[in-house]
């Protein structure tokens, strides 16, 4: 996501000519977007990811719009929730902290109840069962310490965390200062692959059925929507009305992430307009109505989505931080907003390498890794289940690939990798062909995000060699 102001505040004398109470609402509004997003951050970054308020209030808004800059935040650690409002206190927004669910956005409605979460426990991260017979001479480690130490040196680059995960070991790792291996650094839309990974786990267990139609409540007796499966859901293929437009006023998503107390419910209510399956649009409501849908399904089968997350997937793979927030009613918004360290981005990643299998134990469907970078037939070969494809796009024209035909987006990685990609720079990169995970986070704004740390992303992968055997799953 990208949030910019600017768009929105200047009120020019046209606006003005519509009368101060219009302007007054309008500013308002923008006002209200604008501290829910700063007070939602600051709440995470402060509370979950345990980092000092005078570091994230210094460097975590710069650079996206002096009316943010504008904007105190108050935080209150006895209640651990963060305050932030605009001018003359138009648009307060508080975001309250709660053990196991991380930050919730106060609205309108009080917090939905959540029942408390047993801690995952953490297990170290070599398997000793699993690639035991692996060795990592492929790997030129010298080179990989110094890309990363002239990653971090730069600090324009905004790199807060690389790791580079070879044979199921970590070979290289680094953290920018106020960052380490035990803080949790934030998704953003890295969680649509996280949602994609508690789906699989559902699935396993016989609960969901991808061919079926989505059961929304909303949807009964609706010809259109109705028809709606669960496999469109999860390929950006609904047909649904959805605008995901960050620089809008009252975009679909800015609506719904800092406005609405059930981010699943506003996405259901939008209206259907393509078949289904025949047209690819990248949609953040698409994501929360499925986290919606599937929390119904599991709690209908006694279970929560939560405890079903952590028991089916974290407790497994020993991956201990990995924190699911939740909107106003309960529902993880699962477009959005997950926490992890980068070991257990990695531990992610690296549970898609094997195949879905942890040692003896499956956690994700038979094929379900394969299935993820199948790319969603209306996508021009960009997506697949949740999960961005580096692939080259489809020939502009039949008869041969054409000059116009879209690049894939490493061009130096394989076209065989598959990655989680998350605003201003969140990447788990998964690369089969040479039994890889690549994690970078941190923030990057201004440009493109994506091909500010291609380069880095690419040369790490070079200072690893083939693989010369695919390890058995």
């Amino acid at each position: 996501m990208g949030l910019k102001l600017s768009h929105w505040a200047l009120l020019g004398g046209g606006a003005i000519a519509l009368g101060l109470t219009f302007a007054g609402m309008r500013l308002n509004a923008i006002a209200h977007t604008g501290a829910a997003y700063k007070a939602k951050v600051a709440c995470s970054e402060i509370f979950l990811a345990g980092r000092t308020r005078e570091a994230v209030l210094a460097s975590d808004f710069d650079n996206i719009d002096p009316l943010l800059d504008r904007m105190p935040v108050t935080v209150d650690d006895a209640k651990r929730q963060t305050v932030a409002a605009g001018p003359a206190g138009l648009g307060r927004s508080s975001a309250i902290y709660r053990d196991g669910y991380g930050c919730t956005l106060e609205n309108q409605k009080p917090l939905a109840a959540l029942p408390p979460l047993a801690p995952v426990t953490a297990e170290p991260w070599v398997d000793a069962t699993i690639n035991s017979d692996l060795t990592i001479d492929r790997v030129d480690t010298k080179k990989l310490n110094a890309l990363i130490d002239a990653a971090f040196a730069d600090s324009a680059a905004g790199n807060r965390a690389l790791l580079v995960a070879v044979d199921g070991k970590i070979v290289a790792e680094g953290y920018a200062d106020g960052i380490s291996k035990a803080t949790r650094l934030a998704s953003w839309s890295m969680a649509k692959s996280v949602t994609a990974t508690v789906l699989g786990a559902a699935v396993l267990q016989g609960l969901v059925d991808l061919d079926d139609p989505a059961p929304v409540r909303e949807w009964q007796g609706d010809a259109a929507r109705s028809k709606i499966t669960w496999s469109d859901l999860l390929h950006m293929q609904s047909g649904l009305a959805f605008d995901e437009n960050y620089a809008g006023l009252r975009s679909d998503v800015n609506l719904m992430l800092f406005h609405e107390d059930d981010a699943g419910a506003y996405a259901a209510d939008k209206p259907a307009i393509y078949p289904p399956g025949e047209h690819w649009a990248y949609s953040s409501g698409t994501v929360n109505l499925l986290a919606r849908t599937l929390r119904q399904v599991l709690e209908d089968a006694g279970a929560d989505y939560y405890t079903f997350a952590r028991e089916a997937i974290y407790t497994p793979i020993g991956a201990a931080s990995i924190t699911m927030e939740p909107d106003a009613s309960g529902t993880p918004i699962g477009s959005s907003y997950v926490y992890a360290t980068a070991r257990d981005w990695a531990r992610l990643g690296e549970l898609y390498l094997r195949g879905g299998v942890w040692g003896e134990r499956r956690i994700l469907p038979e094929g379900w890794s394969d299935y993820v970078a199948i790319p969603a037939t209306a996508s021009d070969n960009q997506y697949g289940a949740y999960f961005w494809l580096n692939r080259d796009g489809k020939p502009a024209r039949e008869g041969g690939q054409d000059e116009t035909a879209r690049a894939r987006f490493v061009p130096g990685l394989p076209q065989g990798a598959y990655f989680m990609s998350g605003h201003e720079g969140q990447f788990v990169f998964i690369i089969p062909s040479k039994n890889m995970v690549i994690v970078r986070t941190g923030i990057t704004r201004g440009r493109p995000a994506l091909a500010a740390s291609a380069p880095l992303i690419t040369a790490l992968y070079d200072a690893v060699g083939e693989a010369a055997a695919t390890p058995e799953q």
